[in-house]
């Protein structure tokens, strides 16, 4: 019962903070419920981070069009958008192919391991090159697409949506500010995520997590009443997310965005170890 009050609680500040910055929310729902270990199954939270992304983004950007907010540089996310289609489809096939070559926890400490080697990028880039200006303005669609191809590969095969990447990406390559690397960041993020759920309709992972029979423990079996659950409290928390980010100026999103990439970090690093300790075990 526990399980039910708390990962409830996570999806929803997930998605608050994953509105305001423009993350997306997944970069912290996979990892903190892999964190908990309560399923067995490595798709499960991989998918139930995918639903609740897709499900928040999709609702932040409505909202934003609905109020009107001004949305620079959207042609760029949409090339972005399609090059992150593309990556999404290499992500989950790579995806694949680590967990049917591996066991769980090689699964996590692979994904935590990449993902905290770009977050230590991110975070010198906006504490060191971006204050001093160090930006690019890239008008090139090749090329801008190529970069959706990378910013699709890490969202899906670390399970977390785009995060903070998308935002630095963003940030370094295009020339925008804060408020916009968010707004454009969500617009990436709900391209690769499609893409997460196509590929896993394709390839059967998704036929297979719904086919109860052959999940290995009651806690896996449960995932659909989570799923239930958590996806319209992905889209609340969007909404109020939303809300904030229309609210705050730039400094105050970058302070959001900073403090949530650390305390990422902070949390794949346990993944590391927690699962280090039991491989070793």
């Amino acid at each position: 019962m526990l399980y039910y009050i708390l990962f409830p609680l996570i999806v929803l500040i997930a998605s608050i903070v994953g509105a305001i910055a423009g993350i997306g929310g997944g970069v912290i729902i996979r990892p903190v419920l892999d964190a908990f270990g309560y399923f067995e199954t490595a798709d499960i939270t991989n998918m139930i981070s995918t639903f609740c992304v897709l499900f928040g983004t999709t609702t932040s950007i409505i909202r934003h069009i609905i109020s009107k907010t001004k949305i620079e540089n959207y042609k760029t996310s949409i090339f972005l958008g399609i090059g992150a289609v593309i990556g999404g489809i290499i992500g989950q096939f790579l995806f694949q192919m680590v967990k049917d070559n591996s066991n769980r926890n090689i699964l996590i400490i692979t994904q935590s391991s990449i993902l905290i080697l770009l977050l230590i990028f991110v975070i010198i880039y906006m504490q060191v090159f971006l204050p001093k200006g160090k930006q690019l303005h890239i008008k090139n669609f090749v090329l801008t697409s190529i970069i959706g191809i990378f910013l699709g590969i890490c969202s899906t095969f670390l399970g977390i949506g785009g995060g903070p990447i998308n935002v630095a990406v963003l940030l370094l390559f295009f020339g925008m500010n804060m408020k916009q690397a968010s707004i454009n960041s969500i617009i990436t993020i709900v391209f690769s995520q499609i893409s997460k759920v196509v590929m896993a309709l394709i390839d059967g992972t998704l036929i297979s997590l719904f086919n109860i029979s052959s999940l290995p423990t009651e806690a896996d079996q449960s995932w659909r009443i989570f799923l239930i659950i958590l996806v319209p409290i992905s889209i609340i928390g969007s909404l109020i997310g939303t809300y904030f980010n229309k609210k705050l100026p730039n400094k105050g999103i970058e302070i959001v965005y900073t403090t949530t990439t650390v305390v990422i970090i902070l949390i794949n690093v346990y993944l590391i170890v927690a699962n280090s300790i039991q491989l070793v075990g």
